[in-house]
């Protein structure tokens, strides 16, 4: 059985380098000591729900998004590892760059709908 708090500390990770935040400035955000950051990162600590919020809130995703399951069958992992990416590169846009970049996908899928 995997260890459902490494897997959290992955998620806060991945999340915290989308953003360019080092443990440091995110502990200095939630006034957690960033050796804390790094426990909690390693899976060695079982971390509150409100600091699991705080975190969430920090890194302006919802907490759910910490508790997403990778393990799926190779072609489901395969496409939750590409949005994960994908899901990194947009966290730190504004809404209006989010806006834009949606109504490109929109474009591209329509015209690999054959829809103009």
């Amino acid at each position: 059985m995997s260890n459902p708090y490494l897997q959290l500390g992955k998620k806060i990770k991945l999340y915290r380098k989308a953003r360019k935040l080092t443990q440091e400035e995110l502990g200095e955000y939630l006034k957690i000591d960033q050796s804390y950051i790094g426990r909690i990162e390693r899976g060695e600590v079982n971390i509150t729900l409100e600091t699991l919020y705080k975190i969430s809130n920090a890194l302006r995703i919802n907490p759910v998004q910490l508790f997403e399951d990778d393990k799926n069958e190779r072609p489901r992992k395969l496409k939750s590892d590409v949005l994960d990416k994908i899901d990194t590169l947009l966290i730190p846009l504004t809404a209006n760059e989010l806006q834009g970049i949606h109504r490109v996908i929109k474009e591209v899928l329509a015209l690999k709908n054959g829809r103009s």
